[in-house]
């Protein structure tokens, strides 16, 4: 359910940036993928390894792709004040700033 509402988010350029979803890189797929700045989101259920993880990042770090991690049970995280917190625009954030440094 959370990949499903970030799609929503991410898709059709709506943040500014073309995110692919299900995106292939040898040998793995990526959640969401924003060639521009080179960062992938991945979401990340009950079953994910963090030792596994560990090595898919660093084979994914070796063509320059920053993954930014969000485990599905904390997407919808309620802050101290009762606000959802925003990993999306947390993720959004290091976007705009990984395009910015790639493309100067």
């Amino acid at each position: 359910m959370a990949e499903q509402i970030a799609w929503e988010i991410l898709r059709d350029r709506k943040t500014g940036f073309k995110f692919r979803r299900e995106y292939p890189v040898r040998p793995y797929r990526l959640d969401f993928y924003c060639a521009e700045a080179k960062f992938a989101i991945e979401f990340d259920g009950e079953q994910h390894d963090p030792e596994r993880d560990a090595v898919r990042d660093a084979y994914l770090a070796r063509f320059g792709i920053l993954v930014y991690r969000i485990p599905n049970r904390e997407f919808f995280e309620i802050d101290g004040e009762g606000r959802m917190v925003d990993h999306l625009g947390v993720a959004l954030k290091i976007c705009a700033e990984r395009a910015t440094a790639l493309g100067d």
